[in-house]
């Protein structure tokens, strides 16, 4: 009887750990898109409009909001098929020029903040617990709500959440651009697009001197 009673003990004990950590993992993912989100905005409200320059706003989205995304994992599902086609240089080329893509939709966002907020409601883990969905609204200073989803990922080797799509009125940000780049793919080479997206990256920099 006394096994019995331990061996359904422990049984107990091992379903009631595991809600603990599917909570805390809950938690920590909600805290992953808090944290880059409020923090930013807090930063922006500190600042007049005109001391919003793109340098400025630049380096707040590289402090908050890119720790807490993975870019090769967003690189990965952007290109499809067309990743496990390309050589190591050219991943290693379409992460950093789709990682500066990032940086200035992120940034163009931001510098445009006029006392908008991002609320978002608790994660929903799924079954396995590794991965979660952050359901938030964007409320904008017209009274229009606009619903913005995160969907992260949990890193073992890191310990920590980290972000691989935002899906923002229904579009999937990933699926978008892997439609666009498919459609490209298709009619140049992998060099070729490369080429393309530095020089998308370029054009602003030159017109900014």
């Amino acid at each position: 009887m006394q096994t019995i009673f331990r061996k359904s003990f422990s049984v107990i004990f091992a379903i009631f750990a595991m809600l603990q950590a599917a909570h805390a993992s809950s938690e920590d993912a909600l805290a992953t898109v808090s944290k880059a989100t409020d923090s930013i905005i807090s930063e922006l409200t500190k600042l007049d409009p005109e001391a919003r320059t793109q340098d400025k706003v630049e380096s707040l989205v590289l402090t908050y909001i890119v720790p807490a995304i993975d870019e090769q994992k967003i690189a990965m599902g952007v290109l499809g098929k067309y990743w496990r086609q390309a050589t190591p240089d050219q991943r290693t080329q379409f992460i950093a020029r789709f990682r500066e893509q990032q940086i200035r939709t992120y940034t163009g966002a931001f510098k445009a903040f006029s006392g908008e907020k991002l609320v978002f409601e608790k994660a929903v883990l799924s079954p396995d617990g590794d991965k979660a969905i952050v359901k938030g609204q964007f409320q904008q200073s017209n009274g229009n709500q606009v619903p913005v989803d995160f969907r992260l990922y949990y890193n073992k080797d890191e310990s920590k959440w980290l972000i691989y799509d935002a899906v923002i009125s229904g579009l999937s940000m990933v699926k978008t651009y892997r439609t666009q780049l498919s459609e490209r793919l298709q009619n140049v080479n992998m060099d070729d697009l490369l080429k393309e997206l530095a020089n998308e990256q370029a054009a602003p920099q030159q017109a900014q001197r």
